[in-house]
């Protein structure tokens, strides 16, 4: 899974520019180095004009939840029982971006992402099948159920 730097808003007038991006990678040492890019040329921009004409802000959002969730894989097996009773065979996909579920897995609840019915999120093309959503409010009772029966 190849990491990306997502232009997700511009601003500008003739005195300045804002550009804000996501950084997103499944590889922590790739990621460093996306940082570190961002920062070379940040520091060739500022030497080339000769002052600080730019500067450069991270805030930290989300880092990949893996290597959480593979020391508590516990709730990955929850998670493939309640998928099967619901006669589904479960289906492992690594996600982009930031999620509800990778704050909580870093704030000590792990919590890996299941499907809702919905597809190809922030994009023109998003949709939700109603059909599948119910399925995914199956599969979330009986996840309880056997959380409950643990």
């Amino acid at each position: 899974y190849e990491g990306f730097n997502h232009l997700t808003r511009t601003e500008g007038s003739v005195e300045y520019a804002v550009a804000e991006y996501i950084i997103r990678n499944h590889n922590l040492d790739e990621f460093k180095q996306q940082i570190h890019e961002f920062n070379v040329i940040k520091d060739y921009l500022n030497q080339k004009y000769g002052y600080e004409a730019v500067s450069l802000v991270i805030k930290e959002q989300y880092l990949n939840m893996a290597e959480i969730i593979k020391k508590n894989m516990y709730i990955i097996d929850y998670a493939v029982n309640a998928t099967k009773k619901a006669n589904i065979t479960p289906k492992f996909e690594a996600i982009r971006g930031g999620t509800d579920g990778a704050r909580l897995t870093y704030g000590g609840l792990p919590c890996p992402n299941l499907g809702t019915g919905a597809f190809h999120f922030h994009g023109r093309l998003e949709f939700a099948s109603i059909n599948q959503m119910e399925k995914a409010v199956e599969i979330l009772t009986y996840l309880v159920q056997e959380i409950a029966n643990s």
